[in-house]
């Protein structure tokens, strides 16, 4: 459920500075005056500062080999010349450490102060996306935060000079009455780290293709959307596709829209909580993507994400999708579409992303031909409605399965490529529109079973994530807090109490000729919890309250361990625990 915050706050308040609509979601009829009734607004909580952003996820692991780091840019002041001015250069190869390097490291770190939104960032290199992310919302002390990236994975891009434009619109001036203040002042480095016996060359395609331009591809509707045609090599024996997908507007809350026809009778956000995108080639379904619900820093209630932000909020991975299967019609030397549909789209999609090709080495020109293909054009959907005047529920179903499978004559013989995907996806919603209450609760479930046969054996990956969501919220307006006559109680303007909990599981096993070789199983969770409460008498904020936490767990057949827990209350972390099991 869905409503525009400017007509019920007061937008020059210090913690609600979003110009867009935001969801609220509700567990049960949360009345204010039974958490809050009978105290003083000096009693109450009010969380005026926070602590820079921590999160519960292991620091990137980097070889001890000498390196070297390249700065692309230092400080530069978004906001401070336009909404959106591109930090855009050119990159030069460093000539303290020159290839062949075992890791590349991307260093992007900020300081914003003031008033401001989260801002949405990204960078490309030749062409190539190679990071998004978000920011933190600031406080009038500031906010420093810096995410690192292992991006050998462009490594061919690094070997020569290339453009680069990083990208962070950022309104700074005077909106609706309102001053917007914060300058988004950001570094970036690349670091890299040179090869020894420990630390080979690092793993890494024959050629990365940018296939959105330097830029997003807007997805407005719910019809196809291309990319620029692109011409592949003619000797590929695997071929990968990673895509970044951002909604926004209403459908940066995807999973919390409501059936079309509701929303469009009672002013919410429509396309129901379901959202697919396809990937086509040539106008032909490849594959699908079931996007993660990544919240943002500012997201449903800023208090929820001080100072602990939620899955993947500053280092946004991309989806991969495995197109080996398409390789024979793809070697001919002639262009080809790749496009995008996102199905149920309510407002509009940022898409972009590369393709990431694998050459034979020793073949000028690899055949092949798609064998197995049994995929739906569409998910089986479904909803069932319990519709009353001022209240609704709602139950989304959807689910599909897929086998397709191709072979690539490659120098070392036929290689046949099988990917076989399951997937199911459910969300709950109870709403009641008198005090825009919403209760929701939902998760995807999706197995990829990838299996490469050829003259040196056969080896499966199967790949099962799941991305449980629960949500509750309310936006209140009573008539008043307080009924005593005490003159240091006021009265109430609107209350919004919100918690959300969010975890991001995978699963993976990888089997040689039927034998298990490697598993990996990794689950991190966010919850957070937070209240905001206005006075109506002079739009002093009464209460502030805010608690987050994160709980990181990685373990695999290799021994390998990582559990880290976290906890914050009011802005600062009050508990930091690393256990030494899994």
């Amino acid at each position: 459920m869905v409503l525009d915050l400017n007509k019920f706050v007061n937008m020059s308040g210090p913690f609600f500075k979003r110009s867009v609509a935001m969801p609220f979601f509700l567990a049960a009829l949360l009345i204010f005056l039974s958490s809050f009734g009978g105290l003083a607004p000096s009693s109450l909580a009010l969380e005026t500062n926070y602590q820079n952003p921590v999160t519960a996820a292991p620091p990137l692991s980097v070889p001890n080999t000498p390196s070297c780091t390249e700065t692309l840019i230092s400080n530069y002041a978004f906001g401070s010349s336009g909404y959106d001015n591109p930090a855009v250069g050119t990159y030069t190869p460093p000539s303290g450490c020159t290839p062949p390097w075992s890791m590349i490291v991307l260093t992007f770190s900020g300081n914003v102060a003031g008033r401001q939104f989260d801002r949405e960032t990204e960078m490309w290199l030749g062409g190539a996306m190679i990071y998004m992310g978000t920011t933190p919302e600031p406080t009038q002390q500031g906010i420093s935060w810096k995410v690192q990236k292992d991006v050998s994975e462009y490594y061919t891009l690094f070997t020569q000079p290339e453009p680069y434009v990083i990208r962070l619109p950022n309104f700074v001036g005077v909106s609706g009455g309102v001053a917007y203040t914060g300058v988004e002042y950001i570094t970036v480095t690349l670091t890299f780290y040179e090869t020894s016996s420990q630390y080979p060359e690092a793993a890494h395609p024959d050629a990365v293709i940018g296939i959105s331009n330097n830029n997003w591809i807007f997805d407005g509707g719910r019809t196809p959307v291309s990319a620029s045609p692109v011409t592949l090599p003619r000797n590929i024996d695997s071929l990968y596709l990673e895509l970044w997908a951002k909604g926004n507007s209403c459908d940066e809350f995807w999973y919390a829209s409501q059936p079309d026809a509701y929303a469009s009778a009672n002013g919410l956000c429509g396309g129901g909580a379901f959202r697919e995108i396809q990937v086509s080639i040539d106008g032909k379904l490849a594959g699908v993507v079931w996007p993660f619900p990544y919240i943002f820093t500012g997201g449903i209630n800023p208090l929820l994400w001080r100072p602990i932000p939620a899955v993947g909020a500053f280092n946004e991975a991309p989806y991969v999708l495995d197109l080996t299967p398409f390789v024979g019609m793809l070697t001919d030397g002639k262009p080809h579409t790749i496009s995008f549909t996102v199905v149920n789209n309510g407002f509009y999609w940022q898409l972009g992303g590369n393709l990431l090709v694998h050459e034979d080495p020793s073949l000028k020109v690899t055949t092949g031909a798609l064998t197995v293909y049994n995929i739906a054009p569409e998910a089986t959907q479904s909803v069932s409605s319990n519709v009353h005047s001022t209240s609704a529920s709602f139950d989304f179903t959807a689910s599909r399965t897929s086998e397709i499978s191709g072979y690539v004559i490659t120098s070392q013989g036929k290689v046949t490529t099988t990917i076989t995907q399951a997937m199911s996806f459910t969300n709950d919603q109870v709403l009641n529109l008198i005090n825009f209450l919403e209760n929701l609760k939902g998760t995807e479930d999706i197995t990829t079973a990838t299996t490469v046969s050829g003259p040196s054996g056969t080896t499966t990956m199967t790949v099962t994530d799941s991305y449980p969501i629960s949500m509750s919220s309310a936006f209140i307006i009573p008539v008043a807090l307080f009924t005593s006559p005490n003159p240091n109680l006021e009265l109430l303007r609107f209350n919004l109490p919100a918690t959300v909990t969010e975890t991001f599981d995978r699963v993976v096993t990888v089997s040689t000729d039927g034998t298990v070789i490697f598993s990996s199983s990794l689950s991190d969770t966010t919850s957070g919890q937070g209240v905001l409460a206005e006075s109506l008498t002079n739009g002093n904020v009464l209460v502030a309250s805010g608690q987050d936490s994160e709980h990181y767990i990685y373990s695999d057949s290799t021994g390998a361990c990582y559990n880290h827990y976290i906890a914050a209350a009011q802005g600062f972390v009050n508990t930091d625990h690393i256990s030494p099991n899994c």
